[in-house]
């Protein structure tokens, strides 16, 4: 049912997308068309990554002591950037000497395709001169994109980094990382302890139910993953915080958004052996440092 719900909630290009990556003879081809990311509800808005970044730094301020990240100058790093360079093309913008990713779907040529180039390329430029000022014409921004972008099409695990990262985001990644052990020896490889991070993490089902975390709790981890296969890794807030912690990386987990009150499920005793309310009804949290 919670799939049916999800493919009703689609566009009918995004429709599309699923069905022709499941359907005999039409598998295999690209991962998307230029198209099918510029109409996507979820990609195809680049200013969303200023706003989010706006919205989780105010969530953080409430919660310890922190400065907006600053991107002038510094080699910024994110866990997998999405087809489209995800916060890439903001920090560009904002200053960075680089820019560099590890994403399994990245395709360059999409990338600079006619069709991204003008419209989602410019109105993502266009939106951010709005917010920020006009700090570079159209031409000096896609200049940077081509010469300060290094995205390599690898999990991240196997990610190749040019040198210690002076900031490293990720959005929505690191609950899909399955396993998760070697991103944490990546993370903790490229940081040194004044590298600076912020990594929103989300541990609903992904799915558009009436509460974010409905179906994921009615049965031990294992099963669910059996039967839905290795989509999200169900860790809990306090795994990701014991993650952070063994690799030495002084993080802070700040929980960003509670739905236990509509939550109508029955809980297995697996989650409720090893995870208090609290844990289990974070359905976002905020992971940033140092702590």
């Amino acid at each position: 049912m919670a799939k049916l719900e999800y493919l009703l909630s689609l566009t009918p290009r995004e429709s599309w997308r699923v069905l022709r990556h499941r359907l005999p003879g039409l598998r295999g081809g690209p991962s998307w068309q230029p198209n099918e990311l510029i109409y996507s509800s979820k990609h195809g808005r680049g200013i969303r990554f200023a706003e989010l970044l706006l919205r989780q730094e105010a969530v953080v301020r409430r919660a310890m002591p922190w400065e907006p990240l600053d991107f002038d100058g510094r080699r910024v790093v994110e866990i997998g950037c999405g087809p489209l360079g995800g916060f890439g093309p903001l920090v560009i913008f904002c200053g960075a000497s680089s820019f560099e990713s590890a994403e399994p779907e990245w395709d360059p040529q999409l990338f600079d395709s006619p069709e991204v180039v003008e419209k989602y390329h410019f109105i993502f430029y266009a939106d951010l001169v709005a917010l920020y000022g006009p700090r570079m014409d159209f031409a000096e921004f896609r200049k940077r994109l081509r010469e300060r972008f290094t995205i390599q099409r690898c999990g991240f695990e196997k990610f190749a980094a040019g040198g210690a990262a002076d900031i490293v985001i990720s959005q929505s990644c690191l609950e899909h990382v399955f396993p998760i052990e070697g991103t944490m020896d990546k993370l903790a490889e490229i940081q040194t302890s004044a590298t600076r991070f912020l990594h929103l993490v989300d541990f609903g089902n992904h799915y558009p139910t009436g509460n974010p975390l409905n179906g994921l709790y009615e049965q031990p981890p294992d099963d669910y993953i059996a039967r839905r296969g290795k989509a999200m890794n169900l860790l809990r807030a306090p795994d990701i915080d014991a993650l952070f912690r063994s690799r030495n990386i002084a993080a802070r987990v700040v929980p960003s958004r509670n739905v236990k009150e509509t939550y109508r499920g029955t809980v297995h005793p697996w989650w409720r052996e090893r995870y208090d309310d609290a844990a289990l009804f974070t359905q976002l949290a905020l992971v940033a440092g140092p702590a």
